[in-house]
């Protein structure tokens, strides 16, 4: 039981201080994180969709002409 309470008074103690040491983040503050998180994230899905794309271009340079139209047609047939 002493164990608990010395364990609880340290948790306590310890976010006390670092309330009293770390700023509070006012609205703006993080709305701008978020803002700049979303902007991080959208640029990084780009930066995947055209890897992707020259990827499938890459691959699409390596096939010969015949590969190339039965894979046009196939694409064709499935829409």
């Amino acid at each position: 039981m002493i164990k608990l309470q010395i364990t609880a008074f340290i948790a306590v103690f310890f976010m006390t201080a670092s309330m009293m040491i770390l700023p509070v983040q006012t609205e703006q503050e993080l709305q701008h994180k978020r803002q700049d998180y979303a902007a991080r994230l959208l640029k990084l899905k780009e930066e995947q969709a055209d890897l992707e794309v020259k990827r499938i271009a890459d691959a699409y340079a390596r096939m010969s002409d015949d590969e190339r139209l039965r894979g046009d047609a196939e694409a064709y047939i499935e829409r």
